[in-house]
């Protein structure tokens, strides 16, 4: 029970730093470039810029109707943590604007040059953000509402919800800002996504080998001893001539895997060898090893 409340705990700790990071981003790039990349912050500037309510304001005018709603129709699937994360960056977003110097008096975002670095730099930090919120439960609603809402009534995808709703704002801006504007804000929608996504599913820069083979012995040796690694080893047979053969699966980074496939080519010219990306890996040798320890500290 400690451990749970612990982690809950920590989460909601995660949760308002990563607003904070969006906060910044907000403030420092997005605010002075006139930037609306979407979604409840994007609606929430372009307001700002035609009426000079305080954008920290309007997110959560914007969100906590959303809220309920969700609240309503989904019931806990819309519970604490997104109320917390629409709070958290609603306050943040307005203490930032007062503690952190005005960035656009130290950079000039009418050159081209700057709005893109600024374009670049927001979505990163925003994604970070956002990426740190989701990670640990949290959403700062918006466009992941209304998203859900679309594909409980109207059966859209999720993912076409969100793109749809994005879309509304980034036009709105294009139409307030122009359209010159509005393509910097896809960028800064993209490189957001990015960045998220590279949060959740992991950075790391693991590779999943199979290598199909009829040099089992020499190809294991490799894998084994010169490498250092493990994997599995299974028979498969081939469609069309339907002869066996030996496959084996391993995972591997980036610098091993280059010197895997000249060593493969020594022993077996013929070697069939599919490579695709891993996005995290638990195991020894990978993650395992410090979360082992990390837990086994937390024990003691």
């Amino acid at each position: 029970m400690k451990r749970k409340k612990i982690k809950i705990l920590k989460d909601y700790v995660y949760i308002y730093i990563g607003t904070l990071i969006a906060s910044i981003a907000i403030n420092a790039f997005l605010v002075p470039s006139n930037l609306a990349p979407g979604g409840a912050t994007g609606l929430s500037i372009l307001i700002n810029y035609m009426t000079g309510i305080p954008v920290g304001t309007l997110i959560f005018a914007i969100n906590i109707p959303l809220f309920l709603i969700g609240v309503k129709i989904f019931g806990k699937a819309y519970g604490a943590k997104t109320l917390a994360g629409i709070s958290f960056l609603s306050f943040n977003v307005e203490i930032v604007k007062k503690i952190v110097p005005e960035i656009d008096k130290l950079i000039d975002f009418t050159n081209p040059g700057n709005i893109f670095l600024g374009t670049l730099y927001g979505g990163v930090l925003m994604g970070v953000g956002l990426g740190t919120v989701i990670k640990n439960g949290g959403t700062t609603g918006g466009s992941d509402i209304v998203s859900g809402i679309l594909n409980k009534f109207f059966k859209i995808p999720i993912g076409q919800g969100l793109i749809m709703v994005d879309s509304i704002v980034v036009l709105l801006a294009a139409y307030i800002f122009g359209a010159e504007k509005a393509l910097y804000a896809l960028i800064n929608l993209y490189a957001t996504g990015v960045v998220i996504n590279k949060m959740i599913n992991g950075v790391g820069d693991a590779k999943m080998v199979y290598i199909i083979t009829f040099e089992l012995e020499k190809v294991r040796k490799i894998i084994v001893e010169d490498l250092g690694k493990t994997g599995n080893h299974y028979q498969a047979e081939a469609l069309y001539s339907r002869s066996k053969r030996d496959v084996i699966t391993t995972v591997l980074r980036n610098r091993e895997l280059y010197l895997l496939k000249e060593l493969i080519a020594e022993v077996d010219k013929e070697a069939f060898v599919v490579v695709s990306d891993v996005h995290e890996v638990m195991g020894r040798g990978y993650t395992f090893d410090l979360e082992l320890n990390t837990k086994r500290k937390e024990i003691k």
